[in-house]
């Protein structure tokens, strides 16, 4: 065998052993991602073996669960939306400070407290209009009272 005959069937094992590798990583791509689409169907369907978030598994309890607090019950979700933050913001409130009372009842400080806007009482009643649209509808003739 002469030099280059020898290199190229050196260069010809080489290659064959390249595209082994090569379509060996491509099957097992395509394997994971049918197995990926297999599981994604799965959940779709309802099919729910071993496909679990864990987020979702950690919060589920909490969000089907009704709290009571101060004599009114409510899911997690409705808490959370009177209080005005997100229901994973309201679960750290309750493992920090150890129950949903202390959780509702919390008011931030600092940087991150929301505060009314200057001069806004927080117990003043908003307006519902002016009052002059009814009664102008109303009252087509008006009559003013003549000064002397």
């Amino acid at each position: 065998m002469t030099p280059a005959e020898r290199a190229r069937e050196i260069d010809r094992q080489e290659f064959e052993t390249e595209c082994k590798a090569a379509r060996d990583r491509a099957l097992a791509y395509v394997n994971h991602c049918r197995q990926l689409e297999k599981q994604r169907v799965q959940v779709w369907i309802g099919v729910t073996k071993n496909v679990v978030n864990k987020i979702n598994q950690l919060q589920l309890s909490d969000r089907a669960h009704r709290h009571t607090v101060n004599g009114e019950s409510k899911t997690l979700g409705e808490w959370a939306k009177i209080i005005g933050i997100t229901p994973k913001a309201l679960l750290g409130r309750r493992r920090r400070l150890g129950s949903m009372e202390a959780a509702i009842a919390f008011q931030p400080t600092g940087r991150w407290a929301k505060r009314p806007a200057p001069g806004v009482s927080l117990n003043f009643a908003p307006s519902e209009g002016t009052g002059a649209g009814s009664t102008a509808q109303e009252t087509p003739k008006i009559t003013f009272s003549e000064k002397a």
